[in-house]
C-alpha cells in the first residue's frame, strides 16, 4: 500500500471512529507498526491528527479530551467553537448571536457526525457551540447539563445516554431549564406533555425496514437479526425488523432475533458470544442477517469466514450504523442514519426557539429523518 493510500485510510478511520490503535490498524491493513507510526508522525506534522499513547485521535476528539482534562475529568469539558458568518460587524471575528450547549454520550463512535452537523449549522448561523461529553453516564450527563445552564447558554442540544427520557435525573434537570431544549437522536414520545422539549432523530424503525426490504427484494425469506442489547437503538431496530416481515407476509418468531450482551471491553468473551451466534445462524438456516452495530457486524463476518461461511455467497449481511462498515475485508452493505442532518437540524430548531429575532417557531416539533441504505458487497440475491 502506497504512503498516500495509507494516509487516506488513516484519516478515514479517524473521521469514522475518532481514534485508532496502531497495533490493531497495522494488523488489519498488513503493514508494520513502525510504518504506521511514521505515517502518524507525518500526519501530525500536517495538523491532521494528534498522536496519543498507542495510537492517534482526530483533532476534534483531541480538543474535547484536552478540555475535559482542563475542567476536571472525562466529559467535564466544554469545547468552545467560534462561529463565522451572519452577524459580522467588521473584517475580524464577529460576536456570536447566541450560545448553544451540546451534550452527547461519545466523541468517538456514531456521534462525531452529529457533532459535525451541529458545528456546520453553528458556523452558518453565527452561533457559538459549546460541547460536553457524558461518556454514557447519566450522572455525568446531569452534571454537564447543570454546568452549561449555570454558564448561561441560550439553548441546549442533548442526546441522553439511555433510550428513554421518561425517568431519571436527566429529565428532571431538563424540566428545570429555562432555555429551549432539543433532544437529538432519542425519541420523546413517552415524556410528559408539561415538559417543553423538541426533538430531531433518525427513524431507526424505518431504517430497519429499509434493510429488511432490501434483503427481501434480493429474494431472501429467512432473515435473522442481531442487536447489541445495551444499544439505545436496539428496541426500534427490532420493531422495524418485525414490521417489515409482517408487511411482507412472512412469519416471524421471537427466536429470529439474538442479543449481544458482552461489552467490547471483554474481547475474548465477545468473540465467543458472536461465534455462538454464527452457530445459531447456521442451524437456523438463515440466508441473510441484519446486525446492529458495525463493529459487531465486522466481527460476525470474520467469524463466519473462519467457519467457512461465505459472505455474501452463503449469507448476506447488512450492518446498521455505517460508521466503519465499508472498511471490512468484505465491505458491508449498511443502513446509514442521517447523523449530520440530525445535528444540523437540531441546532437550527434550537435557535428558532431562542427568540423572535431568530425564527417564527410556534408549535413544539418532533422531527424524524429517514436513514439511507449504502449497498456494498455483502448483500447479494438469494
Amino acid at each position: 500500500m502506497l504512503t498516500d493510500d495509507r494516509h487516506a485510510l488513516i484519516l478515514r478511520e479517524l473521521q469514522h471512529r475518532g481514534s485508532l490503535n496502531v497495533s490493531e490498524l497495522a494488523a488489519r491493513i498488513g503493514v508494520s507498526g513502525m510504518t504506521l507510526r511514521r505515517d502518524l508522525a507525518a500526519l501530525e506534522d500536517q495538523g491532521s491528527l494528534q498522536r496519543v499513547h498507542g495510537g492517534a485521535v482526530s483533532v476534534a476528539a483531541a480538543t474535547v479530551e484536552g478540555n475535559s482534562q482542563h475542567h476536571g475529568g472525562p466529559g467535564g469539558a466544554l469545547q468552545q467553537q467560534r462561529a463565522r458568518g451572519r452577524g459580522r460587524t467588521g473584517p475580524g471575528v464577529r460576536t456570536p448571536i447566541a450560545t448553544i450547549g451540546m451534550v452527547v454520550p461519545s466523541a468517538s463512535y456514531y456521534f462525531p457526525s452529529v457533532i459535525r452537523g451541529a458545528e456546520a449549522a453553528a458556523r452558518d448561523l453565527g452561533v457559538r457551540l459549546v460541547l460536553a461529553i457524558s461518556n454514557y453516564s447519566q450522572t455525568e450527563e446531569q452534571r454537564q447539563i447543570e454546568r452549561l445552564l449555570a454558564n448561561g447558554v441560550d439553548g441546549l442540544l442533548v442526546t441522553p445516554s439511555g433510550e428513554s427520557l421518561a425517568n431519571g435525573n436527566t429529565l428532571k434537570a431538563l424540566s428545570l431549564a429555562n432555555v429551549p431544549v432539543v433532544i437529538a437522536e432519542r425519541p420523546i414520545d413517552d415524556v410528559l406533555d408539561d415538559v417543553a422539549l423538541e426533538s430531531v432523530r433518525s427513524d431507526h424503525v424505518r431504517g430497519a425496514e429499509i434493510a429488511i426490504n432490501h434483503l427481501i427484494g434480493l429474494g431472501h425469506q429467512d432473515i435473522g437479526l442481531c442487536v447489541r442489547q445495551s444499544s439505545p437503538t436496539a428496541v426500534r431496530v427490532l420493531k422495524g425488523y418485525r414490521l417489515a416481515l409482517e408487511r411482507a407476509g412472512m412469519e416471524h418468531r421471537d427466536s429470529s432475533a439474538r442479543f449481544i450482551t458482552v461489552d467490547r471491553d471483554q474481547p475474548e468473551a465477545l468473540r465467543e458470544q458472536i461465534e455462538e451466534l454464527v452457530d445459531w445462524v447456521a442451524v437456523s438456516k438463515f440466508t441473510a442477517m441484519l446486525v446492529l452495530n458495525d463493529e459487531d457486524a465486522l466481527t460476525f463476518v470474520d467469524c463466519c469466514h473462519e467457519r467457512g461461511i461465505s459472505i455474501p455467497g452463503d449469507l448476506a449481511v447488512v450492518a446498521y450504523d455505517d460508521e466503519i462498515a465499508s472498511m471490512g475485508a468484505v465491505p458491508l452493505t449498511a443502513v446509514a442514519p442521517p447523523k449530520f442532518d440530525v445535528g444540523y437540524q437540531a441546532l437550527q430548531m434550537c435557535l428558532n426557539r431562542i427568540g423572535p429575532h431568530f425564527g417564527n417557531a410556534t408549535a413544539l416539533q418532533q422531527v424524524s429523518l429517514s436513514p439511507s441504505l449504502m449497498v456494498r458487497e455483502s448483500s447479494a440475491p438469494q
